[in-house]
């Protein structure tokens, strides 16, 4: 409602009175649309948070490492042990 309020007010001088009510309209539809969102339970105010958090403040360089795990069972035992064949 706010942002409604000052674009009328912004604009009310420069264009005429029945554009600035779809002016108005239209600038104040993303911000009514933030209402209905939700994304993992997260209302739209908490999500612009943690993506401010996770994106801009503590971002995180992630590595891939791969791990071997068949190599690592075969460290411990004889390949007899692991491949037991009864």
């Amino acid at each position: 409602m706010i942002v409604a309020v000052a674009v009328y007010f912004g604009l009310r001088n420069t264009v005429g009175s029945s554009e600035i009510g779809w002016i108005c309209v239209l600038a104040a539809f993303p911000f009514a649309l933030g209402g209905f969102f939700t994304y993992n339970g997260m209302t739209f105010e908490c999500f612009v948070l943690a993506f401010i958090r996770s994106e801009l403040l503590c971002p995180k360089r992630l590595v891939f490492r791969s791990e071997n795990l068949y190599a690592k069972a075969l460290d411990h035992s004889t390949i007899k042990e692991a491949l037991q064949l009864d």
